[in-house]
């Protein structure tokens, strides 16, 4: 949202740029009209030169000045500008004084020598139409500021209500979380809610999770012994629980009673996850239904685990 400094500012720019193309426009316009003006003149008066009395140093001449002034003073009213005047006309050797600020010389090249003709040139004058002109942009300048700011309120709007919209429809991802100082399954939605897990249940889940995602699409069925690779994993994480000063009496074997094990696996992620019904498939090692044939294929390999769904305190 822009502060009320900015919109100061793009205001002060918006009508300096406008009334600065205002002004050069009508100051070059009134420039083309005075050297418009001036190239006429110098035409009207190289045609009356002849029946001016200027002086002539090659004649011995010293001409009438009256008849000079009288000429300029009917020119000056012919021409009826505010702008321009002409201010004099005499022969070049009379011109001894330098020309004043606003003046400017123009020379006529004669059979009877250079004759110079002065003009007085005013500056463009503003009147009350071009104020007029300046308070219009003025005004279209705060338009333009207010529909800038409105349009950084809009787009600003829209940025929160996608900020908004991603926070409703990407929550922050389920993490199951492992603490084998006090061997509790937790998960981040609600870290406060913790299970207690027993020794075995909780090197063997460890060990399935590490064991699933370092093999991909592995099966494990409940009619064959457990993988001698996930047994050493479960004994490792046995082995951490002695280090971290559990009570242990001999170490497990994780070969028996394994539906047992998965049951209560199973039962503590029933109570750490029943929040998160949705997510609960991604840890739940899947259960054996039907018998015979039906049973063999099945696998309780977490199919889909990958790192960073659990995280592991102590480990």
């Amino acid at each position: 949202m822009m502060s009320k400094y900015k919109q100061l500012l793009v205001l002060l720019c918006l009508f300096f740029i406008l009334s600065s193309v205002f002004y050069i426009s009508v100051t070059q316009k009134s420039q083309q009209v005075v050297k418009q003006k001036i190239i006429q003149i110098e035409k009207q008066i190289a045609l009356d030169l002849p029946l001016l009395d200027l002086s002539n140093e090659l004649l011995k001449h010293s001409g009438n000045k009256d008849t000079v002034n009288s000429y300029i003073k009917t020119l000056n009213s012919y021409i009826d500008s505010d702008d321009l005047i002409v201010a004099a006309i005499v022969s070049k050797k009379e011109m001894v004084t330098p020309i004043k600020p606003g003046q400017v010389m123009h020379s006529l090249n004669t059979s009877s020598g250079v004759v110079l003709v002065v003009f007085g040139v005013k500056r463009t004058h503003f009147t009350l139409s071009h104020f007029i002109y300046y308070l219009i942009f003025f005004v279209l300048s705060v338009l333009v500021t207010f529909w800038i700011k409105f349009a950084f309120i809009k787009q600003s709007n829209k940025q929160l209500i996608h900020t908004e919209h991603q926070t409703i429809t990407e929550p922050t991802p389920l993490v199951l979380i492992v603490d084998l100082n006090d061997k509790t399954l937790s998960s981040n939605c609600n870290p406060d809610k913790k299970m207690a897990l027993a020794n075995k249940p909780l090197c063997f889940y460890l060990a399935l999770v590490e064991y699933c995602t370092n093999n991909d699409d592995v099966t494990l069925s409940h009619n064959k012994n457990v993988p001698e690779e996930l047994i050493e994993l479960a004994n490792k994480y046995f082995y951490r629980l002695v280090e971290l000063g559990h009570t242990i009496r001999k170490k497990p074997n994780f070969n028996n009673s394994l539906e047992k094990t998965l049951s209560e696996i199973r039962a503590a992620l029933d109570e750490v996850l029943n929040e998160c019904p949705e997510e609960k498939d991604l840890y739940y090692p899947p259960k054996a239904y039907g018998e015979g044939s039906r049973s063999r294929l099945h696998s309780y390999g977490l199919a889909n685990i990958k790192k960073g769904n659990i995280e592991i305190i102590g480990k």
